[in-house]
This record gives structure tokens, C-alpha cells and sequence, in this order.
């Protein structure tokens, strides 16, 4: 063989190790890719569909105000609780109107009947996600206070073990 046949054969034999593996990634199916027919049609769906506030005919102005009024509840919730000068039973009343302001806030911006159809069309999408459906102005308490104290069973409500 002269050196110019030995060197094409040698490009040829590169060539084709480097592509065989090229080929056959090509050709074997990618593990990330979804199979059409098998994605789940719930979540094909969801990326078409309204979302909540607007299925409940809310405007997306309101919905930021509601979210303000939340955030803001609980900037002032945290302020009471972390108020050292007043008791216990201070800081429940307090923020019982805190709360309460902030409901007839929220009334005034969005219907009962529109606040309905929300937490309607959330608990469905959240039960199709098999998820929760959210949580409202107060959030959630980790312990049993509105500060997150762990308070006694009222008198009139039977202790659970």
C-alpha cells in the first residue's frame, strides 16, 4: 500500500467510528423525549387552560390587590405577635380585626360568588394535580395560636387525645 492509500484508509476508518456512535444515538429513542400517547392529558391540558381567577371572572388587577392584602395581613399579624407589651388575649383581639379588616377589604374587591367559583376551580385543578387547594389571608398555623402558641382546647370542646 502506498501512503496515500494508508492515509484514506485511516481517515475512513476515523470517520466511521466517530459516526457509528452519532448513528445509532440518532436512532435509539432519547429517554428524555415523551411519547405523545402516553404524556398524561391533564397536564396538556393545564398548559391550555384559563387560569382560576379568570375562569371566576376576576380581573387580574383585583387578584394583585387580594395578594397585597394577604401580604400585608400578615406583616401585621407578625406585628402583633411580635409585640411584647401585649397578653395573650390582646394579641387574639387585635388580630381578629387585622383579619377582619382585611375580609371586607377583599369583599369589596372580589364577590362571594367570584371568591366561590375560585376556591371551586382550585380545589378541582388541585385534586387532578393531586395537590391542596392553597390557603387563605392567614395562611397556615404551624402551632395552634394565631402566633403559632399551642393553645388549650376551648372549655366547651372535648380534649383529643
Amino acid at each position: 500500500m502506498t501512503k496515500k492509500t494508508t492515509t484514506f484508509a485511516f481517515s475512513v476508518i476515523v470517520v466511521l467510528n466517530l459516526s457509528v456512535p452519532t448513528l445509532l444515538a440518532q436512532a435509539a429513542p432519547s429517554a428524555k423525549v415523551h411519547n405523545k400517547s402516553t404524556a398524561p392529558v391533564a397536564r396538556m391540558q393545564a398548559a391550555h387552560e384559563k387560569p382560576c381567577w379568570e375562569v371566576a371572572g376576576i380581573s387580574k388587577s383585583a387578584i394583585a390587590e387580594r395578594s397585597r392584602i394577604e401580604q400585608e395581613t400578615r406583616s401585621q399579624v407578625q406585628s402583633v405577635c411580635n409585640d411584647s407589651s401585649l397578653n395573650e388575649q390582646q394579641k387574639r383581639e387585635k388580630i381578629r380585626e387585622i383579619r377582619q379588616q382585611s375580609h371586607q377589604q377583599i369583599d369589596a374587591l372580589i364577590s362571594p360568588q367570584q371568591q366561590e367559583a375560585l376556591k371551586a376551580c382550585q380545589k378541582e385543578r388541585a385534586g387532578a394535580r393531586g395537590g391542596s387547594a392553597g390557603h387563605g389571608a392567614g395562611g397556615i398555623h404551624r402551632g395552634g395560636g394565631p402566633c403559632g402558641e399551642m393553645t388549650a382546647p376551648k372549655p366547651s370542646e372535648p380534649e383529643r387525645p
